[in-house]
């Protein structure tokens, strides 16, 4: 069986992801016909587009959510009030 490396990012950084590529043989459960054809992955074998159980993936259009928290002031002295 093929391997196809996959990646995801984590704190910021791309990590490699080794999984198993299609299957090639025809009496597999998860025997893929394009895929054995055409030598090539489907969709689902994409870098950067796996979905791991239990995440739901978030629409490109989708905004990051605002920030509701006003900024704190810094607590302490500034530099112009100790000259």
């Amino acid at each position: 069986m093929e391997t196809v490396v996959r990646r995801h990012k984590t704190l910021g950084a791309w990590v490699p992801l080794w999984v198993a590529g299609p299957c090639r043989n025809p009496e597999c459960t998860a025997y893929d016909a394009e895929a054995a054809e055409t030598g090539h992955a489907d969709e689902r074998t994409r870098p950067g587009e796996h979905v791991h159980p239990g995440e739901h993936p978030r629409p490109a259009e989708a905004p990051a959510p605002r920030a509701v928290t006003p900024p704190e002031e810094a607590p302490g002295e500034t530099v112009a009030e100790n000259s």
